[in-house]
């Protein structure tokens, strides 16, 4: 699917990503969508202004993406996987 923005999308894209909240453009549409998908599913029992600010502490949290974690908790299994081989044995 080809996406055309008009120049103050690309604008409010480029102010996201020099702020540092996400690291590409593809992590910015997918927190979009994510926020309309938020909006539009019935369901939710707070106001537009809990919502709303729920989303922006979520966007503030700064979450690694589901392929930086699952690559963290890889990292972090190897690491204790060679501790216990390298450790004392009975």
């Amino acid at each position: 699917m080809t996406i055309n923005l008009t120049p103050e999308q690309e604008r409010r894209i480029q102010a996201v990503l020099s702020r540092g909240a996400y690291e590409s453009v593809e992590e910015v549409v997918e927190a979009a969508l994510t926020a309309v998908e938020q909006l539009t599913v019935p369901g939710f029992a707070g106001t537009q202004q809990e919502l709303d600010t729920l989303l922006a502490e979520g966007l503030a949290s700064k979450q690694p993406a589901e392929d930086e974690f699952w690559s963290s908790v890889g990292k972090q299994t190897d690491a204790m996987l060679a501790e216990h081989k390298t450790g004392p044995r009975s």
